[in-house]
């Protein structure tokens, strides 16, 4: 019932806009005059989407607790996911995931070909510039970002200074990228699409370090003895996590945003991590 009142209540708010629209616009020849004759546009991001009966969303499953495989079944799981269904339940609407990397994942929100994407993404000017971007979730200020290094090494890398000139991976577009290239001296930046991959090149000594969030750096830790999280941190404050879509899909951003709200309001976001802790650390990825 609740998701059907509130599917209701948004085809009921665009009913309104498009009347209110009409009694704005029937002046007649002056209004049209004073605006040249252009037609006002119409944003139908969210009405498209309760239309269609179906949400498209972009996430990158290579980040667990947020997103990730199930070892056994293959199915994408994670705090992000569960978020993903609960915005299409409180729509109305069936949810559909497109799977790809971090990077396809921006430009899927900036060129619209997903509806959304929720990938663990972090606020910045430079996103909001191109996209829209929802309220904070997953607000946790202990979050914190730093550079996973080698075991023997750990004790070698305290400051940014520390890493200058080394080579370091990251995903491209991430905040991981951004500060590694605005804060570390001379660094060598080494792109990748998974982080899997990073941190088989870390083993491997085909770079230095692997810039990444965290807790995702103690989860590698603790389940690879050749890798460490040191005492380096960036200069780095998180207010939590946003959700894209593309630039002007005000309507659609709105309707999620409150729905974002609301489960923060009832704290459901710390449990829907909790419980993917749990499950990933029961598939070995976090141990």
């Amino acid at each position: 019932m609740k998701s059907l009142t509130l599917k209701k209540m948004f085809a009921l708010m665009m009913v309104l806009v498009m009347v209110l629209g009409c009694f704005a616009g029937c002046g007649g020849g002056e209004a049209e005059e004073e605006t040249g004759g252009d037609a006002a546009v119409t944003d139908t991001s969210l009405q498209d989407i309760l239309d269609k009966g179906v949400i498209t969303v972009a996430i990158s499953p290579d980040y667990a607790p947020y997103e990730y495989l199930d070892l056994m079944t293959g199915e994408i799981k994670g705090s992000d996911i569960v978020l993903a269904q609960y915005i299409a339940d409180e729509l109305g609407v069936e949810l559909k995931i497109d799977q790809m990397s971090f990077e396809s994942c921006l430009a899927a929100a900036e060129l619209g070909t997903s509806d959304l994407a929720i990938s663990s993404l972090s606020w910045s000017e430079e996103r909001a510039e191109v996209m829209e971007l929802s309220s904070y979730y997953n607000m946790d200020t202990s979050i914190a970002q730093t550079i996973l290094v080698k075991a023997d090494e750990v004790d070698n890398y305290k400051t940014a200074a520390d890493f200058t000139g080394k080579k370091i991976a990251a995903q491209n577009g991430t905040t991981q990228w951004n500060l590694t290239t605005s804060q570390i001296p001379e660094v060598e930046a080494q792109p990748i699409s998974l982080m899997n991959d990073g941190i088989l090149m870390l083993m491997e000594g085909k770079v230095d370090g692997l810039a990444c969030q965290t807790d995702v750096a103690q989860s590698f830790a603790d389940n690879y003895d050749e890798v460490a999280v040191p005492e380096f941190l960036f200069d780095f404050e998180e207010l939590g996590n946003v959700v894209a879509t593309k630039k002007g899909n005000t309507a659609l951003i709105e309707a999620v945003s409150a729905i974002i709200d609301q489960q923060e309001a009832e704290g459901l976001y710390a449990e829907w991590i909790a419980a993917a802790i749990e499950d990933a650390d029961a598939q070995g990825l976090l141990d």
